[in-house]
């Protein structure tokens, strides 16, 4: 089982896939091979039936998962979902390069998932006062200023701003070209407007932070390489801190945000799918829930009928 789990990873390799992905599913298909060898009745490919596949969700359910403060949690119906898809990708790969003579994974159904409303979005109000507090006479604050201002403005991915490089800036065409999940290609408006912020930096900023030959446009003041996701998150987190916002949970906080702000101006919910890179509407539809949530909290402050008491 070590052996094909190798094979397939080199096959995901030779597709292309992202490294992330590759690292994703080597640690959770190990998990699954772990616990196969464990099992003193599965001793050979034919006992690798649906049945089996059943019983390892169940172990994957009743499995705790390890949070902050070693505080243990059940895992997720989403980090469940997530080992299921892997597995049928791992026995799909197994059947098509004859390991097995069939997939027992076919019918392997993943657990129904509830779709949950994102976490707090920042206030209009609280976009400008960020904005504001970071410093624009320096490198590094020209640097957090571009990335807060793309971030907002084009809803981008963690990976996808930290992996942006020069060459996907087409500022003149007000258009920011995106790798996103999967490999998938797509275009994101970047009006003119909203580029002073990263025109300053790349003329002003970046060339006194960058060393070496790389493209990426966001670059650490530590070692002029790529910036990492934890620098540039703590030093957002501080210009957030000056502009008196408690909470930056992450950055698809922005992501959130941007959407949701989107759909308060009217905008189409298929445009802001487009804008996103949601592969199905349904995901982008849960913005819609945070409206519904916003109407009734209005609702219960404003209409005299929910102040009666009586």
């Amino acid at each position: 089982m070590e052996q094909w789990l190798s094979e397939f990873l080199e096959d995901l390799q030779r597709r292309n896939y992202s490294p992330a992905s590759i690292r994703a599913y080597r640690y959770d298909l190990q998990l699954f091979v772990q616990w196969v060898s464990r099992q003193e009745h599965l001793n050979t490919p034919a006992d690798l039936t649906l049945s089996a596949l059943e019983n390892y969700q169940m172990h994957l359910m009743l499995r705790p998962s390890l949070k902050s403060k070693n505080i243990a949690k059940a895992m997720s119906t989403a980090s469940r979902n997530r080992h299921t898809a892997e597995l049928r990708s791992f026995f799909r790969y197994l059947k098509r390069v004859c390991k097995l003579l069939s997939n027992p994974s076919a019918e392997l159904e993943c657990a129904r998932q509830l779709k949950t409303l994102p976490k707090t979005v920042f206030t209009v109000e609280e976009m400008a006062g960020l904005l504001e507090h970071i410093p624009k006479n320096t490198p590094c604050g020209l640097r957090d200023w571009a990335a807060v201002e793309l971030l907002y403005a084009t809803g981008l991915r963690r990976f996808e701003l930290l992996n942006l490089e020069i060459s996907a800036l087409r500022l003149a065409e007000e258009m920011v070209h995106i790798l996103g999940k999967g490999q998938k290609e797509r275009v994101v408006p970047f009006r003119s407007q909203r580029q002073r912020g990263l025109e300053r930096y790349l003329s002003e900023g970046r060339p006194y932070l960058v060393e070496g030959a790389h493209h990426r446009v966001f670059v650490s003041q530590h070692h002029g390489g790529p910036v990492s996701e934890e620098e540039m998150l703590q030093a957002i987190r501080r210009h957030a801190r000056r502009a008196e916002i408690s909470q930056v949970t992450g950055f698809h906080q922005f992501r959130h945000t941007c959407a949701t702000h989107m759909l308060r101006g009217g905008a189409d919910l298929r445009c802001i799918q487009t804008i996103l890179g949601h592969s199905q509407l349904s995901t982008t539809a849960i913005y819609t829930k945070v409206e519904v949530a916003d109407l009734k909290k209005t609702m219960r402050e404003c209409h005299p009928r929910e102040k009666d008491t009586d």
